[in-house]
């Protein structure tokens, strides 16, 4: 079936964090290398990996962070993505850069590749440093709120975070934000910067070294919120082969506390029913996948993009992010 590429280089990475006793993660690694192989070669017609190249920058990264030697031509698979500007737009283009040059970085400095490559690897990681730093808002989230983390380890790793401006304002975002890193895999991104940490900095742990400081925490349920409030949900589709561009324009009544999700769910309820949608569970939360029978695709480059009217994308998901009382939020078949 599909590549399972970035949740197996997820679970490596996370497991390498752990200092696991040497042995089965070695059989892991050894899937992770057969993935990205299927994942490319799956969609070799296309030129692009099966998933993504966010998840097949992921594979390349875990593997370098398990010290384990990687093709040169998957590597140059990402050099030749990176200079033809093929990581997608937006956040979708500072994820994936981010992971890509965490990726590059971390083969250079651990030497995995020759001196000619090991150049051109670096030359490309600080390139996406500044490229990263260009793409600061001026509210300083570089993207949107859950790819500036990743934007942060590249400053921290390339060692630019003492020279550049938008890390210190990056992260000065990020500690404004915090509340939107629910979930295990956006905490897994934001913790390592929050004490000054990439990635890269797994691969040098001295494990034995590594107190056991793990305890249980406690999470309080969050606070009801009494009342209600109605959202005007609009779903628009301005591709060329869509037979109107406003597809949907309704107000739904939703409980005070009611996220974007709920909106979604309350809307899908209303006489006559005649919206529907889809999600689909990720790492970092449910993905609308489907809307009014709308399906965006990995391979048609399109996705359902979530924006405060008039033009504002959001800069949460479907399942964090918790409208106000009035406001109109527009889903909008987009292209990548």
């Amino acid at each position: 079936g599909w590549p399972h590429t970035g949740r197996l280089a997820l679970y490596l990475l996370g497991l390498r964090a752990t200092c696991p006793p040497p042995g089965p993660q070695r059989s892991l690694v050894t899937w992770l290398k057969y993935h990205l192989e299927e994942d490319w070669t799956g969609s070799r017609q296309h030129g692009h990996p099966l998933t993504s190249y966010y998840q097949y920058g992921l594979g390349v990264l875990a593997l370098c962070v398990h010290h384990k030697r990687v093709r040169e031509e998957v590597i140059r698979r990402l050099l030749t993505a990176q200079r033809h500007g093929r990581f997608g737009h937006g956040s979708n283009a500072v994820d994936t850069e981010a992971v890509v040059a965490l990726a590059f970085t971390c083969l250079e400095q651990r030497r995995l590749v020759g001196t000619r490559l090991a150049a051109e690897l670096r030359a490309a990681a600080h390139g996406a440093s500044r490229s990263m730093a260009e793409a600061q808002g001026p509210d300083g989230i570089i993207g949107n709120i859950y790819s500036t983390p990743w934007a942060l380890q590249v400053f921290l790793a390339t060692g630019t975070c003492q020279t550049e401006p938008a890390f210190g304002q990056a992260m000065a975002a990020l500690l404004e934000n915090l509340e939107a890193f629910s979930t295990a895999a956006t905490m897994a991104q934001v913790l390592p910067v929050l004490h000054g940490h990439s990635y890269l900095d797994i691969t040098s742990m001295q494990c034995q070294e590594e107190p056991d400081t793990l305890t249980p925490m406690d999470i309080e349920p969050p606070t009801e919120v009494p009342g209600n409030k109605t959202v005007q949900l609009v779903v628009e589709c301005p591709l060329p082969w869509c037979y109107e561009l406003r597809l949907y324009d309704r107000l739904v009544p939703v409980p005070a506390a009611a996220s974007l999700l709920d909106v979604l769910r309350a809307a899908a309820a209303l006489e006559p029913h005649d919206f529907k949608f889809h999600t689909q569970d990720t790492p970092q939360g449910p993905f609308l996948t489907q809307v009014l029978g709308l399906e965006a695709r990995q391979e048609k480059r399109n996705y359902w993009q979530l924006l405060a009217a008039p033009n504002t994308p959001l800069q949460m998901g479907v399942a964090d992010y918790r409208p106000k009382d009035g406001q109109t939020l527009i889903l909008r078949l987009s292209e990548w």
